[in-house]
């Protein structure tokens, strides 16, 4: 008889690499990033949803 934890344990760290590989490309392509915490993301509210800093600039022109 297999180990059905066996089974729940590999599709668990499938899931958890599948999110940190998402989060991971989802910050290369982002539109903003913030100056404070460096945290990269898609919208721009003027402020870092991350640490709360007003100082959030255009990715795209830092190149």
């Amino acid at each position: 008889m297999r180990d059905p934890m066996g089974f729940f344990t590999k599709v668990g760290r499938q899931v958890e690499q599948f999110k940190q590989t998402a989060k991971k490309t989802a910050e290369e392509n982002a539109d903003y990033r913030c100056r404070a915490c460096d945290a990269r993301f898609n919208t721009s509210d003027h402020q870092c949803p991350e640490c709360g800093a007003k100082n959030v600039v255009p990715t795209r022109t830092e190149e």
